[in-house]
């Protein structure tokens, strides 16, 4: 089956002008079903820069979850041939965030209040380190201190945060595991013609009612001469966008090669730098090995004082010692020359007795003679 590749803004927003079409894919991307849905006035775009191709819808849609309660809610779907900058898709986010509903209340008064945010992002490129071709980013309660996930919702929260799906169209498998795959294989640039990209040679399964639509009205849009036209006027915008992508890309090679150079000085000289470090850390080392041996003599002249100190308190001892001896050798001096005073006081005392012995034996003897 011929058929116009999807993957061009004119033919993507060709297919999604189809409500019914439009409602078939939402439901089946989020799982639940959309009983209304309708585009929102003026919030189509199309904007492109260097490098970067954005198509944006916002749909008003009322959901019915599986529990039977409903629910309106804002969708934002993007769609983007090429890596951008992901400060585009915030703004696009933060403009809906800003968005409020008419609602009347409980009391028939007509109040404003913010409308819950969807997010559904096709990508015409592959993201880095994504292997899956689906990919749901969703809300989770969980207790931060006992990590226990919590089965509730609040409102507060639910109007703070959104759950969003990003479809990696060039990963969506050839061999489809359940009916969202299966439609969203329509859109795998797998089918792309050799001989012309604007075109799709699709052979999928078309039992799915959706798929069937979707295909009927992808042919439709490849007979059509005004399509095909813009669809040419894409090209040509993706040629001037792969031209000054090229040049600019050759600037940036330009400058990281500059950088580079810039980058290679600076190495050199840490190079120069860390050489210098290691000889101030050699000297560092060579000085200490001088404080560690002045610190040693140090401690050896410390030693010799202490010795010194040692000896000298020794020789006060001895001195102290050789007083008390001289001390008391003064005392015994003293005790003997009392003692040969005494004695010489004894031996004349005795000299005298002798002498006056002598005298009476004399006058003995006299007396005798006469």
């Amino acid at each position: 089956m011929i058929i116009a590749n999807p993957l061009y803004d004119v033919v993507f927003k060709y297919l999604l002008e189809d409500l019914e079409i439009a409602k078939g894919l939402l439901s089946a991307i989020l799982g639940e079903q959309i009983i209304y849905l309708d585009v929102r006035p003026q919030e189509t775009l199309a904007e492109t820069s260097r490098g970067i191709t954005v198509l944006r819808f916002d749909f008003n849609a009322v959901i019915r979850s599986e529990n039977g309660d409903f629910q309106k809610v804002l969708i934002e779907l993007q769609k983007a041939k090429q890596p951008l900058d992901i400060m585009r898709f915030r703004r696009y986010l933060g403009d809906n965030y800003s968005k409020e509903d008419v609602i009347t209340d409980e009391n028939g008064t007509s109040v404003t209040r913010p409308i819950p945010v969807i997010t559904i992002y096709f990508l015409g490129f592959a993201l880095e380190n994504v292997p899956s071709a689906i990919i749901k980013i969703n809300r989770v309660y969980e207790d931060v201190v006992t990590h226990e996930v919590l089965d509730i919702k609040n409102r507060f929260v639910e109007l703070l945060t959104h759950d969003s799906y990003m479809i990696q169209v060039s990963r969506l498998p050839r061999g489809p595991r359940n009916k969202l795959e299966r439609i969203l294989r329509i859109f795998s640039p797998d089918f792309e013609s050799r001989q012309d990209k604007r075109v799709f040679n699709y052979d999928g399964d078309t039992s799915e009612p959706l798929v069937k639509k979707i295909a009927e009205r992808l042919g439709r849009a490849i007979a059509s001469d005004e399509v095909r036209g813009i669809m040419n006027v894409e090209d040509e915008l993706d040629r001037v966008i792969e031209r000054e992508t090229g040049q600019l890309m050759r600037k940036i090679f330009e400058k990281d090669s500059l950088i580079s150079e810039k980058e290679e000085q600076l190495t050199l000289k840490d190079e120069q730098l860390s050489q210098l470090d290691e000889k101030l850390t050699l000297k560092d080392e060579q000085l200490s090995q001088l404080d560690e041996k002045l610190t040693l003599k140090d401690e050896q002249l410390s030693q010799l004082d202490e010795k010194l100190t040692l000896k000298d308190e020794q020789l006060t001892l001895k001195d102290e010692q050789l007083t008390l001896k001289d001390e008391q050798l003064a005392q015994l001096d003293e005790k003997l020359a009392i003692k040969e005073r005494l004695l010489a006081e004894e031996r004349e005392l005795s000299r005298l007795k002798l002498l006056e012995l002598q005298r009476q034996i004399e006058e003995m003897k006299k007396r005798s003679g006469d």
